[in-house]
């Protein structure tokens, strides 16, 4: 779970370093092309233990539309209001907005500790946005880090309820990957993808695709079924841990005593939600 949450840390980084000037979106299509067809090879590996439960048709389009909202939507975040911002913003938009999507498609209330969860969780956010001043708050760049963090939601919740039915987790994944890839495949052309070939495309997509996508999501799927809940919100904080320190060090993003109190109450907000979850 670890190894999954550094593996997503790095995704911003990766875009900023490699591609800045490709259009976001692009970046993000050429990612699911590539991250689709190797959790699908990851998968072929374990074709004999499919199994017979399928994901309805009607989900995986759901599911398959989330997931690629949120790739989409998160690079441009990302683009717009740096690495930080977005992926702190996106993290911590998920555990709320999965309330609101498990109540519309499954009726289940939220509880009432999700009310305290959310508005600190908000109150981190605020505070990130706004570390340098309320002038300098990106409300586009935040709006599109939800949006990401609303289409993660869509694929929790409806994946969730597919693997409660039996569904093999790496197959489930693989096929919402395929039709996350189909959808975002007309953004590639946002500009000519000729810089795929280059070097420092091709090593960016391969990153993208191979580790942050394919071997991160293997590694969240195997370390989700088998420690708690609470405990895997606890591990996958390390994300937005690796992110910050990666956009300070690497990429040069300055952060002050602010921003590191905005992600420590996302993050309070983050467990909160999960532990009280959970019991």
């Amino acid at each position: 779970m670890r190894g999954a949450a550094l593996c997503f840390g790095t995704t911003g980084t990766t875009q900023q370093l490699g591609v800045p000037e490709i259009s976001p979106v692009a970046v993000a299509s050429a990612r699911l092309i590539c991250g689709s067809l190797f959790l699908f090879i990851f998968a072929s590996f374990r074709r004999k233990n499919r199994g017979h439960v399928r994901m309805p048709l009607v989900d995986l389009i759901v599911c398959g539309a989330g997931i690629g909202m949120y790739q989409l939507t998160f690079f441009s975040a990302v683009h717009s209001t740096g690495i930080a911002i977005a992926t702190v913003t996106a993290l911590g938009a998920a555990p709320t907005l999965s309330a609101l999507v498990a109540f519309v498609l499954m009726r289940e209330k939220p509880q009432k500790s999700w009310y305290l969860g959310t508005a600190i969780t908000i109150l981190g956010i605020v505070l990130v946005g706004t570390a340098h001043g309320i002038a300098s708050f990106n409300a586009k760049g935040v709006a599109l880090a939800a949006l990401a963090g609303f289409g993660f939601a869509i694929f929790n919740v409806v994946c969730r309820r597919s693997l409660a039915r039996g569904a093999q987790d790496i197959w489930l994944t693989a096929t919402t990957f395929g039709v996350a890839a189909l959808v975002s495949f007309p953004f590639l052309f946002t500009q000519s993808p000729v810089w795929i070939l280059t070097t420092k495309g091709f090593f960016t997509v391969l990153w993208l695709g191979l580790v942050t996508t394919s071997l991160g999501y293997v590694l969240f799927m195997f370390g989700l079924k088998r420690i708690e809940s609470s405990l895997a919100a606890t591990v996958v904080l390390a994300e937005p841990a690796t992110a910050t320190i990666l956009a300070a060090v690497v990429i040069g993003e300055k952060l002050v005593l602010q921003s590191y109190m905005g992600i420590a109450t996302v993050a309070l907000g983050i467990l909160y939600l999960s532990r009280r979850t959970s019991r």
